[in-house]
């Protein structure tokens, strides 16, 4: 590596990845870290290593358990899941295609409605999926009648810590319709569609709460600050609800 590209990172630190499992290197051209904060080893962001860091402290025997996965990227924490457990399922959301059908190497799966059985999985795994939902208490009941008992969603979305409410921003209406709440729409990045993923809720520190209400699971909430695994900066939340 040159000075100069030395010089662009504004942070640069030593540690250990819980990704690739690693000594590496935690990088980041701007202080924008939620996106930009990435392992010199894997090229993870910090939400796939506080992930990777909750599922192999919580669940060490992962690679050995039934795991779904929904809209994972090809990166991070959703590779390892998918290289490393032999039960793994990943599922994307294609509008116009059968529900329960493979496309491109995915189940296509609404987390509103799913095809799978009841008590299928020991974890059901998302990375900022819920904010995009369009009835998140549909999803959390659905996620619970996926799970075994003892089973638990793992997952990560903004929680904004001025919020104490949950907002709403759009809805999905029945005619295909969208209706908008904010000023202005809200886009992310979406693995199978150039046209991104509408931000539908903001989530604030009720969602715990919420999510309890919704699916009757207990919830955990873990918030880092930890430079050793790279997982610092904005949104650093993991919930993990289980199953009882």
């Amino acid at each position: 590596m040159s000075a100069t590209q030395m010089a662009e990172f504004v942070y640069r630190r030593a540690g250990h990845c819980p990704v690739c499992e690693q000594d590496v290197e935690f990088r980041s051209p701007q202080a924008w870290y939620r996106d930009f904060l990435v392992c010199s080893g894997c090229g993870s962001i910090p939400r796939e290593r506080a992930l990777a860091y909750v599922l192999s402290n919580q669940f060490p025997d992962w690679r050995g358990l039934s795991i779904h996965e929904s809209s994972p990227s090809d990166r991070g924490v959703s590779r390892k899941l998918k290289q490393e457990c032999a039960a793994y399922v990943a599922t994307q959301f294609f509008v116009e295609q059968p529900l329960g059908a493979m496309n491109n190497g995915f189940r296509n799966e609404n987390l509103e409605r799913q095809t799978f059985g009841d008590a299928q999985f020991d974890l059901v795994v998302t990375l900022d999926v819920m904010e995009h939902v369009n009835q998140p208490e549909l999803v959390l009941k659905e996620v619970a009648r996926t799970l075994k008992s003892g089973g638990a969603y793992i997952f990560t979305a903004p929680t904004y810590k001025d919020r104490v409410k949950s907002e709403r921003r759009a809805l999905y209406k029945p005619d295909g319709t969208i209706e908008h709440f904010a000023p202005h729409p809200e886009y992310h990045g979406n693995p199978v569609s150039d046209a991104g993923s509408l931000v539908t809720f903001h989530y604030g520190y009720d969602l715990a709460e919420l999510m309890h209400s919704w699916s009757g699971m207990d919830v955990e909430v873990r918030r880092f600050h930890d430079h050793n695994h790279g997982i610092i900066g904005d949104f650093t939340e993991v919930y993990v609800c289980r199953k009882a």
